[in-house]
């Protein structure tokens, strides 16, 4: 009878024995050992787990010291692969081969360590955000390595992204828009009047469909965005929006009517000279660029007609809030901190206000008192 209790839930197939027991409604069979007394040792761990957990936990994988870092780094991508857009996955990948595996890809993962990761960073020959761009990558792999139990702890986790100076804005005044507009190639008058005028992002306008004009509502409709020639959903939540078509975007939309109403099957509001939709570097190198020397204005990026058309809209009295719903932007804060020096005086946090409406208020309301007390 002893013997029975202490190899209770124990039963012997051929030569090994087996766990068989209940838990929750459901049969467990367990193979466990050869040996009796081992096979009683996990029997007893594994009815604990039962008692704690509900079922038997699965076994925990060990640490390994010899597993690389780019044999992570390869199942990383083959996962991620599925979930990002097409231009993330260029990037990450561009990031890894050109900066990460050369230094670490043949390097085990679990030796990897703090002060190398922030040597590797530091010689790294490129701007900040290049560097905070190739730390994205390495976190994810290094994260993965770390849940997956591959490494028993993560480096990452105390790398911190290195400051980045925001460049200084360098958008055109109204006259300097208009002497850019009388130069540039007809083909692309329309395109920039729609650029400077609402602030669009260029992915935003290279996806722009007539079905998403509306002339009668008076407003575009921002759904998507054409990155690397991939279409998807705009940058962030707030991307997605109405923007008040102003009458120079009406004007030039009926004349870019008369241009590509038709001329595609998707419906592009804006086509190069073949008849596709339009591209950043082209349009760069081959239109923004020369018109901007035509016009005699110093070279800036592309990416200025939508810092233009913040500056012309503060400049002019709009209000902030206005203009943040207009680009898409997510808080104020971007706003305040990018265009702060072309918010009217009004809008700005000088104490004007108070003093014009209440403080000189009530000093003249409390005068006022006086001279009805003196006149009595």
């Amino acid at each position: 009878m002893a013997v029975k209790d202490k190899d209770h839930h124990l039963i012997q197939r051929g030569d090994t024995w087996y766990l068989v027991t209940k838990a929750n409604g459901k049969r467990i069979r367990k193979a466990l050992s050869q040996s009796i007394t081992e096979a009683r040792r996990k029997r007893n761990e594994h009815l604990e787990e039962i008692r704690l957990y509900g079922d038997i936990q699965q076994p925990k994988q060990q640490p390994s010291s010899d597993t690389l870092f780019g044999e992570v780094a390869q199942e990383w991508i083959q996962i991620i692969s599925k979930e990002i857009k097409t231009s993330t996955l260029r990037d990450y990948r561009y990031s890894m081969n050109r900066y990460v595996l050369p230094a670490f890809g043949n390097r085990p993962i679990g030796q990897i360590n703090y002060l190398e990761i922030k040597k590797f960073v530091s010689t790294l020959t490129c701007s900040h955000k290049r560097k905070n761009n190739v730390l994205v990558p390495m976190r994810s792999v290094f994260k993965m390595a770390f849940l997956s139990e591959i490494i028993d702890k993560n480096p990452m986790d105390r790398i911190k992204n290195l400051k980045i100076e925001k460049p200084d804005i360098h958008p055109l005044s109204m006259d300097e828009v208009r002497m850019f507009l009388e130069r540039v190639s007809s083909r692309y008058r329309n395109f920039f009047i729609v650029a400077f005028f609402t602030g669009m992002r260029f992915g935003e306008m290279a996806a722009l469909k007539w079905r998403n004009v509306d002339f009668k509502l008076g407003v575009i409709k921002v759904r998507e965005t054409r990155v690397l020639g991939e279409e998807g959903r705009p940058k962030t939540k707030k991307s997605s929006r109405d923007i008040k078509m102003l009458s120079p975007v009406i004007d030039a939309l009926r004349d870019q009517m008369k241009r590509t109403v038709g001329k595609t099957e998707a419906g592009y509001v804006f086509l190069n000279q073949y008849g596709k939709p339009v591209d950043p570097m082209p349009t760069n190198f081959h239109v923004w660029k020369p018109a901007l020397k035509k016009a005699g204005l110093e070279p800036r990026p592309l990416y200025q007609t939508r810092h233009t058309f913040a500056t012309l809209m503060l400049d002019g009295g709009e209000h902030p809030g206005w203009v943040q719903k207009m680009m898409g932007h997510e808080t104020m804060q971007m706003i305040y901190e990018k265009y702060y020096s072309y918010i009217k005086s009004y809008e700005r946090d000088e104490g004007s206000a108070f003093m014009e409406k209440v403080y000189k208020t009530s000093v003249k309301e409390d005068q006022d008192d006086k001279n009805l007390f003196q006149s009595s």
